[in-house]
């Protein structure tokens, strides 16, 4: 098969995968829902085509987000399978969470205390790990964070989507100077092109603690004006939008 991204692949076959349909689209990859036919299991397939696999910059990105994810081993890390290249199409393979993200809960509205702080306890446990490794995730946002009931008895958390995840980084660019990550969740050392560590992640878990408790993220507009806000802003307090209980 010749590696064309922007077409859907649902029905066809990339190498051991059958593709059985679309989970989602990014800018640069496609993720599908796999059955890995040499096993009989289940997997989310994320795709990227020929015309990006042939840039050297994003291959090196994509292959570092395999490496990186296969390297933590945490319950709250989506556990990486496989990955490789067929036809120009390289791809990484993954455990399908059966669930939503967190950015498709915060849209039906603000969350209560109790049931975020068990969420994002998870999501910072799932950051420690990083960090005690000396990587940064460098692009935690509520539609990186997966949740699902059907693991447990209580709501489990993944974090995903360690495509930016870096060791010792700076403020991450592409070669051509754009910005890598959503400013709506970036810290200002970010934004600055500074050098990151942790609290660089941590930040940016703060604001999507304000998501989940407001309903959005503490900063809305056009991209200028996050960024500003991000840069020149006092961060907005939840209690000024939503009631809290005095112990928090």
């Amino acid at each position: 098969m010749t590696g064309d991204v922007s077409g859907d692949l649902t029905g066809r076959r990339l190498g051991n995968y059958r593709i059985d349909g679309v989970l989602g689209k990014g800018g640069m990859s496609v993720m599908y829902k796999a059955t890995d036919v040499r096993l009989g299991r289940q997997v989310a397939l994320k795709v990227i085509g020929e015309h990006l696999g042939a840039d050297a910059e994003f291959r090196e990105r994509f292959v570092a987000e395999a490496r990186n994810t296969s390297a933590i081993d945490h319950a709250n890390v989506v556990p990486l399978y496989d990955f490789g290249e067929i036809d120009g199409m390289h791809y990484i393979a993954m455990r399908l969470v059966d669930g939503a993200d967190l950015a498709s809960l915060i849209s039906a509205g603000p969350m209560s205390p109790e049931r975020v702080l068990r969420l994002l306890d998870q999501v910072a446990d799932a950051l420690d790990s990083l960090h005690s490794r000396g990587l940064v995730h460098l692009d935690v946002k509520p539609a990186n964070v997966l949740v699902t009931s059907r693991e447990s008895a209580r709501e489990h958390v993944y974090v995903a989507d360690f495509g930016l995840t870096r060791r010792g980084a700076t403020g991450h660019r592409t070669r051509g100077g754009d910005f890598l990550g959503s400013p709506t969740y970036a810290a200002p050392e970010h934004l600055r092109g500074e050098p990151l560590d942790g609290r660089t992640d941590q930040y940016a878990l703060a604001c999507v603690l304000y998501a989940c408790l407001t309903g959005g993220p503490p900063f809305k507009g056009d991209v200028p004006a996050v960024i500003k806000g991000h840069l020149a802003v006092e961060p907005p307090s939840v209690s000024r939008v939503v009631p809290l209980p005095a112990a928090i």
